[in-house]
Formats: C-alpha cells, sequence, structure tokens
C-alpha cells in the first residue's frame, strides 16, 4: 500500500507542476507606467442655449500640438490609470481629470486598442458679457495601435472622441453649453 502511494504522489507531480506553471502564467503582473501624448489635431464642436433655446454653436479645428500625461497601472497590457486634460481659447478654459482603461486585442508587438474614460470637467467661460464657472461629467471613447518596442518602451497613434455637458444658473437663465470632438493623437509610454 505504501508503494502504490509514493507511485500516486510521483504520478502526480507533473500535474501539479503544470498547475502551478499556468497559474503563474495567467496572473495578472501590475506594473506602474507613465505614458506622455500630443494631439496631434482635434476638432472641436460647442453648442450654446439659454433656457432651452440655441443662441449660438461654434467649431474649431487645429493642428496643435497640445500635450498630456497619463499615469497608472499596467495589468499585462491593460492599462487603467489617470489622464488630466487642459484646453483654453479665447472664451473658455476646461480642466478635466478622468480614469482612462485601456484594453488591447492581441499578443506581441503590435497591438490594436479600445480606450474608455469617466472624469469630469471644469469650464470657465467668460466673453466679456457673460462668465460662468461650471464642472460637468465628461466621458470618452478611443480606438487606436499600439507598438511595444520592447517590454518598457511603447508608442501609441489613435482616434479618442469625448462629451461634456456644462449647466448653470445665469441671472436666473439656464445656461447650457454641450462640447464635443475628436483628436488623432500619438504617445510615447514607458512601463516600469
Amino acid at each position: 500500500m505504501k508503494k502504490i502511494s509514493i507511485i500516486a504522489a510521483l504520478a502526480l507531480l507533473p500535474v501539479t507542476s503544470f498547475a502551478e506553471e499556468s497559474v503563474q502564467q495567467n496572473k495578472l503582473n501590475p506594473r506602474f507606467f507613465i505614458e506622455y501624448g500630443i494631439s496631434l489635431y482635434s476638432n472641436t464642436s460647442a453648442e450654446y442655449e439659454l433656457d432651452g433655446t440655441k443662441i449660438t454653436e461654434a467649431d474649431s479645428s487645429a493642428f496643435n500640438g497640445n500635450g498630456s500625461a497619463y499615469v497608472g497601472i499596467d495589468f499585462d497590457g491593460i492599462q487603467i490609470g489617470i489622464a488630466p486634460e487642459f484646453s483654453e481659447t479665447e472664451t473658455e478654459e476646461i480642466f478635466g481629470v478622468s480614469l482612462r482603461a485601456i484594453v488591447p486585442f492581441l499578443d506581441g508587438k503590435t497591438q490594436p486598442y479600445i480606450s474608455a474614460e469617466l472624469g469630469f470637467a471644469n469650464m470657465e467661460y467668460d466673453d466679456g458679457s457673460l462668465s460662468f464657472d461650471d464642472t460637468a461629467v465628461a466621458y470618452g471613447i478611443g480606438a487606436g495601435v499600439k507598438y511595444n518596442f520592447n517590454d518598457n518602451l511603447s508608442i501609441k497613434g489613435g482616434l479618442e472622441y469625448q462629451i461634456m455637458n456644462f449647466e448653470t444658473d445665469v441671472n436666473g437663465y439656464e445656461y447650457t453649453v454641450d462640447t464635443s470632438g475628436f483628436a488623432i493623437t500619438t504617445s510615447i509610454g514607458y512601463r516600469f
């Protein structure tokens, strides 16, 4: 009986070793990352309403080169982090912070990805006759391609779309600003 137990234990060793190796391969490996990106081209639309009546709209396009940082944790390619953003025109200034997730589709050096973000944005508006300060929820989606030079260094190129809705009370009137826009972006990232 003792020999059968020893033989059974020896026979199970490869199975145990395989199971342990399989668990280690599928275990997420969290690593800190930092990324810096620039907007190569952006297009933004804004619609302004007073008590539900549209008073004006504005569109702007620019080859601007505005930069942004993105920091967080990388779980074997899936990135979850914080992305602060800032934009400024003659009449408005917008500062936002969002939680962003980037999920790649494939393993390897070249990886298509999708992204989603949710956060808040603060707008300070002043056109000389009207001024307000309001905070809104901001959300967006994106898609692109990431290229990994090695296990640490990568570059990305993609398209991002973002929506924000600001509502405030100005002298007893409901004032609404709806903004949406897309940007063609590129970034370089480092995983520690």
